[in-house]
């Protein structure tokens, strides 16, 4: 639960393995971050939202889902399909 009189902000985060790491991309803030393990994915997300947003990271949750950023019919990601730039396969 977020801090008293903080309202709870959700995030779609898009995951895929890239380079032995988990690349972990935020559409809703055009960033992405990655990981060694899969473990440190939802703390590793919301420092990144809270860093690039100043949403307190407590009141930040993350729906993470494996597959990748602006596939058919997706919003995100860059080249028919692939990630931001940067993080393609």
């Amino acid at each position: 639960m977020g801090p008293q009189g903080a309202e709870e902000r959700r995030f779609e985060v898009v995951a895929w393995m890239a380079d032995r790491r988990m690349v972990l991309y935020v559409p809703a803030i055009e960033a992405a971050t990655s990981v060694r393990d899969m473990a440190d994915a939802d703390e590793a997300a919301r420092g990144l939202i809270a860093d690039l947003t100043g949403i307190e990271p407590v009141a930040i949750r993350c729906d993470i889902r494996v597959g990748r950023a602006g596939g058919v019919g997706g919003a995100g990601g860059v080249g028919g399909g692939g990630g931001p730039a940067g993080y393609a396969d």
